[in-house]
């Protein structure tokens, strides 16, 4: 459980307002990317596009059935409820792209989607394996039950389990950043919902297989359905998890490749450019591009366009642009907190 289970310690903070993480930031600008790089990402240069619509509807589905035992869905998903705990209630503030620390209304449902892998010990999927199929999933859920790791985790079998209540914050996905069209969402794990495949990243073959595909497809299209959750705000961790000491993304790199979004009747989010980047000046490193592919790449190099094209339209080099953009960030850590130490007296005791 290396990258998903990462120690709370140092990882996934649980204060009270689940956006308050402490931040240190390196004073030194890191450069956005080596030459090497920019010459990795210029051999899979795509044409700036419009994302794809394929896969942007919102679905369709209902409850057709919920007891304390499993929840049944219109569109065949079922759930299982035994190991459902609680955790802190959600509750986050909603960020504007373009203001400057400005921090808006809170909201107590869930934004998107973060997909990730467990990390867990596997064996091969065979029948002669079933025994100790079922052994090791049992304590997979068992232990991320403990430490309140997801909202949904996909078996080997494909069965969908529900761990923590989608009411709550589960602790998934550590330090984040993601953007949509409209808001800025820090700290993932108070704004989406944690869905994890027990599966390890391989480099030679895609990590789950069809049962657990089909089941993500359902469990993807009932949750979209409940929250309205747009196609954009479904998102592996490795788009996500930057560290925020060096500014850089990728602390975590599960899902850096191969995620089935056709499969799960997703658009390609491969290619949405990474708004830890071109929002707040992060970079990455080679330990991050080697751990991910081209397609991941996409995002990468759609989101340095933009850096390199905002920084001619403020007539500035873009290093200089660069770090504008993580006093900006800085500046929006700060309203958070500030946000979060007001909120936190008003319910002090007079």
């Amino acid at each position: 459980m290396r990258q998903a289970m990462a120690t709370a310690s140092h990882r996934h903070f649980r204060p009270r307002w689940g956006w308050m993480v402490p931040v240190v930031l390196v004073v030194a600008i890191v450069p956005l990317a080596s030459d090497v790089n920019v010459r990795r990402l210029q051999a899979y240069k795509l044409p700036m596009m419009a994302m794809r619509q394929a896969g942007s509807e919102i679905p369709n589905v209902w409850a057709v059935e919920q007891t304390n035992g499993s929840d049944v869905y219109s569109n065949g998903l079922q759930i299982e409820n035994r190991l459902a705990v609680t955790n802190e209630p959600r509750v986050y503030p909603l960020v504007r792209r373009e203001s400057e620390g400005q921090v808006g209304p809170l909201r107590y449902q869930p934004a998107g989607i973060v997909f990730h892998t467990t990390e867990s010990d596997q064996v091969p999927f065979e029948a002669n394996q079933s025994r100790a199929l079922k052994r090791i999933g049992q304590e997979l859920l068992l232990y991320i039950r403990n430490k309140r790791a997801y909202h949904f985790l996909i078996d080997r079998f494909g069965r969908v389990h529900r761990i923590v209540v989608e009411s709550d914050t589960a602790n998934h996905a550590g330090h984040s950043l993601w953007a949509d069209s409209r808001w800025v969402y820090f700290d993932l794990n108070a704004s989406f919902l944690g869905v994890a495949f027990e599966a390890r990243m391989r480099a030679d073959e895609l990590p789950v297989n069809q049962a657990q595909i089909h089941a993500a497809k359902v469990l993807t299209e009932m949750l979209r359905s409940k929250y309205t959750i747009p196609a954009e705000n479904c998102i592996t961790h490795a788009q996500v998890s930057i560290n925020p000491d060096n500014t850089r993304v990728g602390w975590h790199t599960d899902w850096g490749a191969g995620f089935p979004f056709k499969d799960i009747g997703l658009p390609d989010n491969y290619e949405l450019p990474n708004p830890s980047l071109y929002l707040f000046g992060f970079g990455y490193d080679p330990t991050y591009m080697n751990s991910t592919n081209p397609e991941l790449w996409i995002g990468l190099f759609q989101a340095e366009e933009r850096v390199r094209e905002a920084a001619v339209e403020h007539r500035q080099s873009v290093a200089e642009y660069r770090t504008s953009l993580q006093k900006k960030y800085r500046k929006q850590i700060s309203a958070l907190r500030h946000r979060g130490a007001t909120e936190e007296n008003d319910h002090e005791p007079n």
